[in-house]
């Protein structure tokens, strides 16, 4: 069976969940355009990448605890970097039309929540799944 001990559990958690936090932020304010309609696709791929690390760390560790570490520190590094003075957050524009690098961090910000929890969701069924087959 394979296991890894509690540390570097830990450890790839708080990693993984530093560097979705880094390349999701990098990744999020990316805006395809398909005609005249702005596409956040670099926020829905900075979300799938954030839950991918996720689901990742809690399979390798073989603990969902692992997956809402990862998740719950790319949050906090999120919300961190973007409570920064430093931080250009474009909430919108006074003249009522919503930008959509302003949807796509929104959605990075506030979909990151959402990502960690379905993450720790997938790997208790597929962890409960598994163990239901080592039994056997």
């Amino acid at each position: 069976m394979f296991g890894v001990s509690r540390w570097e559990g830990t450890g790839a958690s708080v990693a993984g969940g530093l560097l979705a936090a880094v390349l999701g932020t990098a990744l999020h304010g990316h805006v395809a355009y398909v005609g005249s309609t702005a596409v956040p696709a670099g926020a829905v791929a900075a979300l799938l990448l954030a839950g991918a690390v996720s689901v990742w760390c809690g399979l390798w560790a073989r603990n969902i605890l692992a997956a809402a570490l990862c998740g719950g520190t790319a949050y906090v590094v999120v919300a961190l970097i973007a409570s920064s003075p430093k931080t250009l957050i474009l909430t919108g524009t006074t003249g009522g039309t919503i930008l959509p690098v302003a949807v796509a961090g929104n959605m990075w910000l506030f979909g990151l929540a959402v990502a960690s929890v379905l993450s720790v969701a997938v790997c208790a069924v597929v962890l409960r799944r598994s163990a239901r087959a080592d039994t056997r």
